[in-house]
């Protein structure tokens, strides 16, 4: 369980530190950094299952 909370953390730490690197240009608000940043461990299965699927 340790691992994974590491993984976890880690990939929130990631993608906070990248989202730094976004312009005010672009448009990207920081509830949709946010959503990425503490979702992907449920939408990552979900998409990987559908490509799966697809093959």
């Amino acid at each position: 369980m340790r691992e994974l909370l590491m993984v976890y953390l880690c990939g929130v730490i990631l993608l906070l530190a990248v989202s730094t690197t976004i312009d005010g240009e672009e448009k990207v608000g920081f509830d949709h950094i946010l959503i990425a940043a503490f979702g992907w461990p449920i939408f990552t299965p979900i998409l990987a299952l559908k490509v799966w699927n697809s093959r």
